[in-house]
């Protein structure tokens, strides 16, 4: 589920800070303080109070949400998250929430993740910076709220689907390219196909898949851990994700936009169908079922060695479903 990084750059002549970058992009930083804990999220600048936002969750890597890099004395500043922000009209804003403990400016080459993060990088605790966000901006930015849409993209969909069971205030909810089904069966699946397709033996993939199984074990066994393993997760992380998207999703009334991708790395396509079917299955009709095809997990389609970003499309025509299913 990992996602590569998406960066634009944009110069400027004075020491790098975090202002330096919310003024270079348009954007303002709110910090929410409960006690001990701070979270911060990173909202669009509005000159009036807008009637509705958009808020997007970053997929599985430990990424910031702004970065710098000085050459020659200059600093060129990067955003870590793609500018759909920059074509919603003026009744939406935008919001994107940090992960935990990656708030900050970090410099390009150098971005050393905290304990903080391997600490609180589980899905409470994203779903509770997220939600205390939401109403956070609602109640402060937003005057007569009507469309609260939430997207998130890899892990960022998982995170969305058991969001919108906790904060009834989102209105539509965007799922692209979540695992469907349980982590560790998908990682079982990718080895199969990988049998299938000659790429390994049967009983390599047989061996590889009850190595799954352990890990798996170790993990039910040890479920509060936060040591990293050999992905540089901790067994808290995978031990919140247990239950399958699938199922939150299937537990919502909102309109539903999931969008899957044939050649998809990290997700498989071949449980992303078995969505509509267990919808159909259960008479509901709020999900509408999308797949980019020829496109790889960030909706990059590879052709004659031209590269094509579609993510700007999709993030089109999923703003324009948004106003249909009000």
């Amino acid at each position: 589920m990992l996602m590569s990084s998406v960066s634009f750059a944009q110069i400027s002549k004075p020491k790098p800070s975090i202002q330096g970058a919310l003024q270079q992009f348009d954007f303002i930083q709110e910090q929410i303080i409960n006690g001990p804990d701070t979270i911060t999220y990173f909202l669009k600048k509005n000159d009036h109070n807008p009637r509705n936002l958009v808020v997007f969750i970053q997929g599985t890597d430990p990424n910031p949400i702004f970065s710098y890099k000085i050459n020659e004395g200059k600093t060129t500043y990067f955003r870590w998250f793609n500018d759909d922000y920059k074509s919603l009209d003026s009744t939406y804003t935008f919001a994107i929430i940090p992960k935990p403990g990656m708030s900050g400016l970090y410099e390009e080459g150098n971005i050393t993740v905290p304990q903080f993060y391997h600490d609180y990088n589980y899905l409470d605790y994203r779903i509770h910076q997220i939600d205390q966000s939401i109403n956070h901006i609602i109640e402060n930015h937003l005057k007569n709220p009507q469309n609260i849409v939430v997207y998130g993209h890899s892990e960022g969909a998982a995170i969305g689907a058991a969001l919108a069971n906790v904060n009834d205030r989102i209105t539509h909810l965007g799922f692209w390219s979540g695992n469907v089904l349980h982590n560790f069966f998908e990682f079982s699946l990718f080895n199969r196909l990988e049998a299938l397709q000659g790429k390994l033996s049967d009983e390599e993939a047989h061996k590889n898949i009850m190595g799954i199984m352990e890990w798996y074990k170790a993990v039910l066994n040890d479920p509060n851990s936060t040591e990293l393993d050999h992905f540089s997760y901790t067994n808290k992380r995978w031990s919140t994700y247990e239950k399958p998207p699938i199922d939150y999703l299937l537990e919502l009334e909102i309109p539903i936009f999931a969008l899957f991708a044939t050649e998809d790395e990290s997700t498989p396509i071949e449980t992303a169908y078995l969505l509509p079917f267990r919808f159909l299955e259960q008479r509901k009709d709020n999900l509408t079922f999308e797949v980019c095809m020829h496109c790889d997990h960030s909706y990059f389609e590879t052709k004659e060695d031209e590269k094509m970003n579609h993510w700007k499309d999709w993030f089109a025509r999923f703003m324009e479903w948004v106003q249909k299913k009000k």
